[in-house]
């Protein structure tokens, strides 16, 4: 049963939960996590490779060659069976470009067989050449990225066949019985024009949910100030949600949700980070990282190759269950509606994105 759609579809009860949502939550988590009884709700996402086709400018993995010492097949299935003895449900799988690892099909199918739902994100080049065995396995959510039209979106992904497999893969996968099957766009000032004519090719598509992101400084975008929006771009973001929001599911990408609390409209579904609380990460090398955007070595809570995940889950992840937040978050008038924002632009920015909302530029 979704709860939560529930109260978001009764009036009277609406206004009041996604204020307290987020403060709701997080309280929750902490309660488990004090009683021992905390486990990675949402789903524990694994990095299955740095390798990757494409070269989009602001990949959060910062991916392209593949490491040397990334997890051989047995230490995943290791992991796998870990996660089935913790009762951890959903397993998603990332990258690079996770359909290059050539064991990834045989992973996929071992987790199948210890009963976890998998979730693939993949930027759709390879789908059809691995459809066969593919669309066999049961998934709850699929994912892909495409940044705009068609020639852009090639030119941005270094490849000009890119936007034609995205959208190919995502008519084969929209025939399966998925509950999300989410389009992922990047927003920054070179593509922020062509969200109309994008919102008319995604709305004909198989996607049943449409993601807006704003940069968060991490990986290849730690240092490309060209990609941050300004005030006025970001209230336009907001305009074109609930504008189409009726149309299709349009909506901030999880990260960023937040900016509904500045917006005062409801903008999708309620802000929650769950980082190191109901989700985390696991690297191509094993190293296990709370957030699911920053992956800085430095931010590590452990090495399964070192100790297993579940005992990483228990003993660790201590930053992110802290009843405490940052000073500027402190004296903030939406505290409790967005619990601190999101946790990797925190740590890599200092800040939300608040300051800029609020700027007339």
């Amino acid at each position: 049963m979704d709860i939560e759609g529930s109260l978001l579809r009764i009036p009277v009860l609406k206004g009041y939960y996604l204020k307290k949502a987020s403060r709701l939550k997080r309280r929750l988590c902490l309660l488990l996590a004090r009683g021992g009884r905390l486990k990675p709700f949402t789903f524990v996402q694994w990095l299955a490779t740095y390798n990757c086709n494409l070269r989009c400018p602001y990949c959060e993995a910062s991916a392209g060659k593949p490491a040397e010492n990334e997890l051989t097949t047995e230490e995943v299935k290791r992991l796998v069976d870990d996660l089935g003895r913790m009762g951890v449900k959903r397993f998603l799988i990332s990258g690079g470009e996770p359909l290059l690892r050539p064991d990834l099909i045989e992973i996929m199918k071992y987790a199948a067989r210890r009963n976890l739902e998998l979730g693939l994100v993949t930027n759709g080049f390879f789908v059809e050449d691995l459809w066969n065995d593919l669309r066999c396995l049961n998934y709850f959510l699929y994912f892909t990225s495409i940044d705009g039209a068609q020639d852009y979106s090639n030119s941005m992904r270094g490849n000009r066949d890119a936007f034609q497999r995205a959208m190919k893969g995502l008519e084969l996968f929209g025939g399966l019985s998925i509950p999300a099957i989410m389009v992922n766009t990047v927003v920054h000032p070179g593509n922020i024009d062509q969200l109309e004519n994008l919102f008319k090719i995604l709305k004909n598509s198989p996607a049943t949910y449409w993601r807006l992101a704003p940069i968060t400084k991490v990986g290849r975008a730690a240092t490309r100030n060209e990609y941050a929006l300004t005030g006025k771009q970001l209230r336009f973001l907001a305009d074109f949600i609930k504008t189409h929001q009726e149309a299709t599911k349009i909506e901030f990408c999880e990260s960023h949700a937040y900016v509904a609390c500045f917006d005062g409209r409801s903008l999708g579904k309620p802000f929650f980070c769950g980082a190191g609380l109901t989700r985390c990460s696991i690297m191509p090398d094993g190293e296990v990282m709370g957030c699911h955007q920053a992956y800085d070595a430095s931010l590590s809570e452990g090495n399964i190759r070192d100790k297993p995940f579940s005992q990483i889950w228990k003993e660790g992840f201590t930053r992110f269950r802290r009843d405490a937040f940052p000073l500027p978050c402190q004296s903030c008038c939406h505290l409790n509606q967005c619990q601190g924002g999101c946790w990797a632009e925190m740590v890599k920015q200092g800040a939300c994105l608040k300051s800029v909302w609020e700027d007339n530029g």
